[in-house]
């Protein structure tokens, strides 16, 4: 049994076809069966370990964009609560009614912002979610990729020396 880099050379030499009927044993046929399947088992083990660094690394960057995002979305809305508490603590020591009337205005629309960026951050979640299922979707179906073989041509070679 030769490696496929070694029968693909074998394509390379020069020869020439005779037609002479083609029998081959018993022992044969299953030798080569046995080596179709060990590279046929090569095949999907080798896929297999390429889909599962690239599920991997999918994971790793979408996480990883989750946790900016919500970490953003999360300083932001902190920055929002310490300006609308700031707000409110300097609207009480307002004396105009008038001022105090703008000023929470400005509360609710400050509060309206951060009720806003709230539903983001729920429904960046929910993207992300979305997302994984997406790539868990994806890996699930190349898990059930097969191999199929089929005989293209059949051939017996022997070297004879060329005077």
């Amino acid at each position: 049994m030769i490696d496929a880099e070694r029968s693909k050379k074998l394509f390379e030499v020069p020869a020439k076809m005779e037609n002479e009927s083609l029998t081959i044993s018993d022992n044969t046929i299953f030798t080569l069966r046995n080596a179709i399947e060990s590279q046929e088992n090569d095949i999907l083990i080798s896929n297999a370990e390429r889909n599962s660094k690239f599920f991997d690394d999918e994971l790793d960057k979408l996480e990883s964009w989750a946790d900016d995002l919500k970490s953003s979305i999360k300083m932001e809305l902190k920055e929002l609560d310490r300006e609308i508490k700031y707000r409110k603590t300097e609207s009480k020591r307002i004396l105009n009614l008038e001022d105090k009337i703008r000023e929470q205005r400005e509360i609710k629309e400050l509060e309206k912002k951060r009720n806003a960026l709230r539903l983001n951050l729920f429904q960046a979640q929910d993207e992300i979610d979305e997302r994984k299922e997406s790539l868990i979707t994806s890996i699930e179906a190349k898990l059930k990729q097969r191999v199929s073989t089929f005989d293209l041509f059949l051939f017996r070679w022997f070297l004879v020396e060329d005077k």
